[in-house]
């Protein structure tokens, strides 16, 4: 059996901020984006590694990112980390695109990245994983009233997920596909 643990390690990579702040109003997309890891890609969108962005700039899919990450050590211990950073989704090639699951404005932004900040990587039982973090996250950006309550699990996301793999590898760039539950 794997020794389970919990690191809480923050790492934050530095980004520029636009010059003019947006107008209050506006309205950013919250993405589940999905990337390929070693084994796994299209139809198996089960195991991919999931993050969340906010697109604040929708035409380049760009905005800041939040994900775990995992450490496996000699020992058998596993250790997780958190990592935010501003990233552009098509300037990878693991990308398999992602769901829209719900918008914040602009005006709540700073909130919403506390929100998703104190949702420290605490393992909660054996397989708990990054997607098992992502859906923490979506817990409590539900009861904000930023993502729709209809994502409930991972599987209510399962079927866009492969929708937009498919048309990510179809198209040759990341796809953002509207959720369809």
């Amino acid at each position: 059996m794997q020794k389970l643990k919990s690191v809480f390690k923050t790492s934050k990579a530095s980004s520029s901020s636009p010059s003019e702040p947006p107008p209050l109003d506006t309205s950013y997309p919250i993405i589940v984006a999905q990337y390929k890891r070693d084994v796994y890609g299209v139809g198996t969108e089960e195991e991919l590694h999931w993050a969340i962005i906010v697109f604040t700039d929708i035409a380049n899919q760009t905005g800041p990112s939040f994900q775990i990450f995992d450490r496996h050590f000699r020992d058998g211990t596993v250790q997780w980390n958190y990592f935010e950073k501003v990233v552009q989704l098509y300037k990878t090639d693991k990308s398999l695109g992602g769901v829209i699951i719900g918008s914040v404005k602009a005006s709540e932004l700073e909130n919403l990245e506390k929100v998703i900040r104190e949702n420290q990587p605490v393992i909660k039982c054996e397989g708990w994983n990054c997607r098992s973090w992502v859906m923490e996250v979506i817990a409590e950006l539900v009861a904000n009233g930023w993502v729709d309550p209809k994502v409930k699990d991972q599987s209510s996301l399962i079927p866009s997920m492969r929708l937009a793999s498919l048309q990510t590898v179809a198209a040759k760039k990341p796809e953002i596909v509207n959720l369809s539950v």
